[in-house]
């Protein structure tokens, strides 16, 4: 009976305090002969029963390895908003984004992500109004990626972020919240000569099923170098080529109504070339350690004019902001022509998100606490051939979890 019950006493304990070597098991066991509680005869009878129990435990648990895998992580933003075009609005807004992702073995990812928010693909923002009515949460993004050969990834489905999917150091044509959905492959080759790397991205994403024609669709191409130049100077560039189908003559959902139509769809076809380039200078000082230009170019060949656009930048401080006293300022001009790029993509904080903008971005981050952010971003706004224009600042605590 002694033994019955030392032996459940023992197995309790393991599954308590989750010990998992078998050497820990013999130490807690000898303690127990030391004492005089067990003969050595019974504690060898414990060990061999306790290890067969930690097998049994081990072999469910490989069954369960994705559920070891999973990883959560989010963010909370409260934001105030005061904007200012034909008449002045003030606005206060959350953000709530949750996401899930796993390794399910060594070669497979699948993530998915909620978030608050409507329709809308380039605004997870709810604004606080409606006598307190219950906010939407969205299925934001869902995936799956292989990583099964060195340096290559390829996705499908509704992806995490298009800076995961693309380059780019601005958001003259991504807004940040867009989550591309169709599939992707992106290649990182790192040779011996550390210093210098190559990269690619490709894959063809759908933007609208038409269910009396050709599908609206994308297809894109971005080759890249990332070349550490010194250990203090590193330049990443890039040129990207999007080959839009079927988008002449159609409408595409959420447009900002700034592209030029005609007969009732898209006049122009957005086959377009679009450079980029940052250029970082690292490690400088303690109190600013980091400075980078960078920069976004985009040309259209269908229109004859009215088809360009660029964003020029300066960004210093420190590169991230995860804790207190940790700060980047960041400044940018864009000029964004009417029919450069599609009107569904660019920031829509940018005048709406509208093509035929220019103007200023001023931001400034700083770092509150462990992963507690405080963000000021201000844009002065006009259209480039009309006669409006907007101001708009945004304060924002952004909490990550």
């Amino acid at each position: 009976m002694r033994k019955v019950l030392t032996f459940l006493i023992v197995v309790s304990i393991f599954y308590l305090f989750n010990f998992s070597y078998a050497s820990e098991i013999d130490i807690l066991v000898n303690k127990l002969v030391e004492k005089k509680i067990l003969s050595r005869k019974e504690a060898r009878e414990i060990i061999k029963e306790t290890k067969k129990e930690i097998r049994k435990q081990t072999k469910g648990n490989e069954m369960n390895e994705w559920m070891k895998n999973l990883k959560l992580k989010g963010d909370f933003r409260l934001r105030y908003q005061w904007q200012d075009n034909s008449h002045r609005r003030e606005r206060a807004r959350i953000r709530l984004r949750l996401g899930a992702v796993t390794r399910l073995n060594d070669n497979f990812e699948v993530g998915f992500g909620l978030a608050t928010g409507g329709s809308d693909p380039r605004s997870t923002n709810v604004t606080l109004d409606g006598s307190f009515e219950s906010k939407d949460i969205k299925l934001d993004y869902a995936y799956a990626e292989y990583f099964g050969i060195k340096g290559l990834n390829m996705w499908g489905g509704k992806y995490k972020g298009i800076k995961k999917a693309i380059w780019r150091p601005s958001d003259l044509l991504w807004d940040s919240d867009l989550r591309p959905e169709g599939m992707g492959i992106r290649f990182n080759y790192h040779p011996e000569y550390n210093k210098f790397s190559v990269f690619t991205n490709t894959g063809l994403w759908i933007l609208n099923e038409i269910s009396s024609g050709d599908d609206t669709m994308m297809f894109y191409f971005q080759p890249g170098i990332t070349w550490n130049i010194t250990e203090k100077i590193g330049i990443k560039t890039a040129v990207a080529y999007y080959d839009t189908s079927s988008v002449k003559g159609h409408t595409l959902n959420h447009s900002s109504g700034t592209n030029t139509i005609e007969n009732g769809g898209l006049k122009y076809d957005y086959d377009v070339w679009a450079p980029s380039m940052e250029l970082e200078f690292k490690n400088l000082t303690e109190s600013v350690p980091y400075i980078a230009f960078f920069g976004d170019y985009v040309d259209n060949p269908d229109p004859d004019d009215e088809n360009q656009g660029y964003l020029m930048g300066l960004k210093f401080g420190h590169k991230k902001i995860m804790k207190f006293g940790k700060w980047q300022f960041k400044y940018m001009y864009r000029r964004l022509e009417k029919d450069a790029w599609l009107d569904v993509f660019p920031d829509s904080d940018a005048y709406g998100g509208r093509t035929g903008i220019k103007g200023h971005e001023v931001e400034f981050k700083f770092g509150l606490a462990k992963n507690l952010i405080l963000g000021l971003d201000y844009y002065h706004m006009e259209q480039i051939n009309l006669s409006g224009e907007e101001d708009l600042l945004q304060v924002d605590l952004v909490w990550k979890f």
